[in-house]
């Protein structure tokens, strides 16, 4: 399927109040073809953000589309001094001159291995720098980085942008989703292309609308649980603060929103595939 109308069915199906399908499956009219061509960005305010959607990104790919993903920020309150000591400890760094951007180095490190796992981004991750960013690391309120979304955007050459959802407790996804708003159209505009956001639900995610659900089943959430346990810091202060994993804290909202789901639509899909990313979607045109 071409990339504009794909863009278009699914916006429609959406402002119809429409759930729309998106997956392995041949026929159904909720479901629908993925686009074959066209670029795909992860546009993440943290490094693990791409791996929270990662079946979703799977599909695309494999339908032929270019994935790319663009890390926003240091994202170094999510590790504790304590991982970062014992981490340069085992690599016998000596002593840290900078403790943020050792942790930095670390998160990029993680979203490094776990894109070579996953084998779906078209060259190399992304890490842009330049961002204002609040004391854990999440990008700050500044006219500086909106201009910096969108000249990610713009240099991404995105025909779909994947990312968190505003209404979310973590300042960074809610700052990365305002200015993605606020410079859509000028980005629309100026090259005459449609621009689809693919919000997605995250376990911060406060409140969200779902115009589109991808299913997944025992071996997708196998392969994503692999990518997420690549982020070490993040899986081991999971288990120190939740007592469960970075892996099954992800995999449990996906759990959850397919059980939500059941109440909603009553389909064959729901026995097979036991996991959902889901997203709010909007078109800009």
């Amino acid at each position: 399927m071409e990339m504009r109308i794909f863009q278009e069915l699914l916006w429609e199906a959406a402002c119809r109040g429409e759930l729309s399908f998106l997956g392995n499956r041949p026929t159904g009219r909720r479901w629908l073809e993925p686009p074959s061509s066209g670029t795909v960005l992860a546009l993440s305010p943290h490094q693990d953000d791409p791996d929270s959607v990662a079946v979703t990104l799977r599909v695309f790919a494999e339908a032929g589309c270019r994935i790319r993903y663009a890390i926003l920020c240091s994202s170094h309150g999510g590790v504790t001094d304590q991982f970062a000591l014992a981490h340069a400890k085992s690599r016998r760094a000596g002593k840290i001159a900078d403790l943020i951007a050792y942790k930095r180095l670390i998160r990029n490190e993680e979203q490094t291995a776990s894109a070579a796992k996953a084998g779906l981004v078209d060259g190399e991750c992304r890490f842009v720098e330049g961002a204002e960013e609040d004391e854990r690391g999440n990008m700050a309120e500044s006219p500086a980085n909106l201009e910096l979304v969108r000249k990610v955007v713009e240099q991404e050459d995105a025909d779909i942008v994947v990312l968190p959802y505003g209404e979310d407790t973590n300042a960074g996804h809610v700052n990365v989703y305002r200015y993605l708003c606020e410079c859509a159209l000028e980005i629309v505009l100026q090259r005459n292309r449609p621009l689809l956001a693919l919000f997605n639900h995250d376990p911060k995610t406060i409140r969200i609308s779902h115009h589109l659900v991808v299913p997944f089943d025992g071996e997708a959430a196998r392969w994503k649980a692999a990518l997420l346990r690549e982020h070490k810091s993040q899986h081991e202060r999971n288990l120190q603060v939740r007592g469960y994993g970075f892996d099954e804290r992800i995999l449990r909202t996906n759990r959850e929103i397919q059980t939500q789901l059941q109440e909603r639509v009553l389909e064959p899909w729901k026995d097979e595939c036991l996991y959902v990313e889901a997203f709010q979607v909007e078109l800009f045109v």
